[in-house]
């Protein structure tokens, strides 16, 4: 507990006003940041479909907008904030309680999906502490988002079957079957989900071990992870990538399969990036997601990762020729970002091999990834056709596919194979 107290005593928020207060004793926190939502009663009716778990559980609503808001997104709070509180009048007798968090006039600097999750997670933090649950639980979750019936209960199990376990990704599902969709749109929803399957799964075929989904409606965690990590940053997007990808570096983590949370596959303009803003944007004819990262570009990658244990056998001077047979696009990346260096460094701070083969992906990590990928992407390769990198991937570790696959065919075939993974250290 003390780890939750200390984080707790670091934070400054003077930004959030509770119109309610639980009065449980809960340990599982479900976190939902909430903007110019006009639908959140789907997300509550779905989360009172769920079978309840055995501990109690609370929703944390966080109502937040920016000094410099739109009055049109202010009036749709307000009216938000008035549809929770009926709503909670008509399910008083329910498994679970609502707290709404209002978090207005945020600085326009930070104001945002991350700062607004993190709100509300720093109240489970606080909770958890008064409650004296220090394994609590905290879920993080969408407004424009629904689940299995599962889904609570199926995380509840995870931790509790997994104990060493920090936090757990959950499986997700873009929903597209609505025939009312215009076949554009679908085709859009899916390809931005596609995009995130292939990019989650060259990773993994590049030889990174961490290479995990982050999205932000559907992750949990263990309050003590959250709190050693440092909190959630305050990112205007892209705040889940960050967040968990720092995540993995304390250890044991796991996927759930057993459940599903389905994402809005809807426009949106209220984060500059995401779903809601990649189909906004093929809506008004961007080609973008036709278009993905070359996946020769991660098999580059494969040589470098499958090679790190050597790394500490190496003298300082052998370390500095690894680049020699490595593709061009990655040795120059390894100049410019200086890594070789860094690999020297990070060897003479290790006191032996197994502390160096862990932290030496706490050097090559997701971030760095990214960062060489747009490299090659600037100075040696193109974007290549969404449907011909998919395909490739899944040729290139053994799935044979017609190269005229369709998108949604493809697609099924991604979704399976993230269903088959499990727990990682």
């Amino acid at each position: 507990m003390d780890i939750l107290q200390h984080y707790i005593d670091h934070q400054n928020d003077n930004h959030s006003k509770f119109p309610d207060r639980s009065a449980r004793r809960t340990s599982i926190f479900v976190v939902i940041p909430c903007y110019n939502e006009p639908d959140i009663l789907t997300t509550l009716n779905s989360l009172a479909d769920c079978v309840p778990p055995k501990a109690e559980v609370s929703v944390l609503i966080v109502i937040n907008s920016a000094e410099d808001a739109p009055r049109e997104a202010i009036e749709q709070n307000i009216s938000t904030s008035d549809c929770i509180a009926a709503w909670q009048l008509q399910h008083q007798e329910l498994f679970f309680d609502v707290q709404r968090i209002l978090a207005t006039d945020l600085p326009q600097k930070w104001a945002g999906v991350g700062w607004a999750r993190k709100i509300g997670m720093d109240e489970a933090v606080k909770q958890i502490v008064k409650n004296g649950h220090p394994d609590g639980i905290i879920i993080s979750f969408d407004a424009d988002s629904t689940v299995s019936p599962n889904y609570l209960q199926t995380i509840e199990s995870a931790f509790k079957d997994n104990p060493t376990c920090n936090f757990f990704t959950i499986r997700f599902e873009h929903p597209f079957a609505n025939k009312e969709l215009s076949s554009s749109f679908r085709e859009g929803i899916i390809r931005y989900e596609l995009h995130m399957r292939y990019y989650r799964n060259a990773m993994q075929a590049s030889g990174y071990p961490h290479a995990i989904h982050t999205v932000g409606s559907s992750f949990a965690l263990k309050a003590s992870a959250y709190a050693k990590q440092g909190g959630m940053n305050r990112r205007k997007a892209g705040e889940d990538f960050y967040f968990l990808h720092k995540l993995v570096l304390l250890g044991d983590y796991g996927n759930i399969n057993s459940t599903t949370v389905f994402p809005a596959a809807r426009q949106s303009d209220r984060v500059p990036f995401g779903t809601g803003a990649a189909m906004k944007k093929w809506m008004e004819g961007s080609s973008e997601l036709n278009f993905t990262y070359s996946f020769e570009a991660f098999k580059n990658l494969k040589l470098l990762f499958s090679n790190t244990s050597k790394f500490w056998q190496m003298e300082s001077s052998e370390i500095e020729k690894i680049g020699e047979n490595l593709h061009p696009s990655l040795q120059d990346f390894l100049i410019n970002a200086q890594t070789i260096g860094k690999l020297i460094e990070l060897r003479k701070n290790c006191s032996n091999v197994k502390v160096f083969e862990k932290r030496v992906f706490h050097l090559l990590d997701a971030f760095w990834i990214l960062k060489y990928l747009n490299f090659a992407h600037e100075t040696s390769y193109t974007r290549g056709d969404l449907q011909t990198e998919a395909t490739n991937l899944l040729q290139h570790i053994g799935i044979q596919t017609e190269n005229n696959s369709s998108l949604e065919n493809l697609l099924d075939i991604f979704r399976d194979l993230d269903a088959r993974v499990e727990n990682c250290s």
